[in-house]
């Protein structure tokens, strides 16, 4: 497990204003733990796990220590640049053994071979990084397994907010830009521009027609949107790192959402949450 004391100081003294990001992302594997184990658990001992845009590593390491066999894919990309360092301190802050992970510092793609196929994938909070997303989610349900299955967790453009800038959207990608250059700009993402442009803007009904046109499997689901609002309304630190606007209307949001979440059309709902299998129709 991780050594969080040890983690603190060093990131600390590494990172310097960084640090906040790495607890951050060790918050945000944590959580996401808890939303995959519906599937995983399911998993018998040793399976092969593939997770696409791995991060820091935190939840790959906390999957293999459960006993499957895990192969994690992180490029780095626009405004991630310190992803690798802050892996490299999860890992040598680490207590007792740390588990066996195949790591892998490029993107998944035609060209990619596994060891053996994936039972599982999953990508989280990746495919609105990527400005092809569709070629990935094809690239990546190559190295699936015929029973396997590929989830998706990504927020739903439909909704008209920006998270990663927390900005609101003014009908288009371009509009939005143009109106919030400055703030784009400005940002504490590095290569803020960069990263904006490489936003794809996913939405539950374009990745379906994607989905429908090449004939898998696939199944949209309220139950990551649920975890989020769970989360809104017990876990302080995340909602209080939104900012005191946009952390006030998660928690109003989640407070009605709540009661009306199931109520609320799957192509709106705020998170896109898709289980993907290679079975064709």
């Amino acid at each position: 497990m991780l050594d969080k004391t040890s983690l603190t100081s060093t990131a600390a003294k590494t990172l310097g204003n960084r640090a906040k990001w790495l607890n951050t992302y060790i918050e945000e594997a944590e959580f996401f733990e808890k939303v995959l184990d519906s599937d995983v658990s399911r998993l018998p001992n040793g399976s092969h796990l593939v997770e696409i845009g791995s991060g820091i590593g935190l939840l790959s390491l906390n999957l293999a220590s459960r006993g499957f066999v895990v192969t994690a894919f992180e490029p780095q990309a626009s405004g991630f640049n310190e992803m690798h360092q802050m892996r490299d301190l999860v890992t040598n802050n680490w207590k007792g053994p740390l588990p066996k992970i195949n790591f892998s510092d490029i993107s998944v793609n035609k060209s990619t071979k596994l060891d053996s196929p994936a039972d599982y994938l999953y990508a989280i909070n990746v495919i609105e990084h990527v400005p092809d997303y569709r070629t990935l989610i094809h690239d990546a349900l190559n190295q699936v397994t015929s029973q396997g299955v590929f989830r998706i967790i990504c927020p739903n453009y439909s909704i008209p907010y920006e998270p990663h800038f927390e900005i609101p959207v003014i009908v288009s990608k371009k509009l939005t830009f143009r109106v919030f250059r400055r703030k784009i700009e400005k940002s504490e993402i590095p290569k803020s521009k960069e990263f904006w442009q490489d936003l794809s803007w996913p939405t539950q009904r374009g990745l379906k027609r994607y989905l429908k046109s090449i004939g898998v499997e696939f199944e949209f689901s309220r139950e990551a949107t649920n975890f989020y609002v769970n989360r809104a309304l017990s876990d302080s630190s995340f909602v209080n790192r939104k900012g005191l606007l946009f952390g006030s209307l998660i928690k109003g949001f989640a407070i009605s959402a709540k009661y009306l979440t199931r109520f609320i059309p799957l192509s709106l709902i705020p998170i896109i949450d898709c289980r993907i299998s290679k079975n064709t129709k």
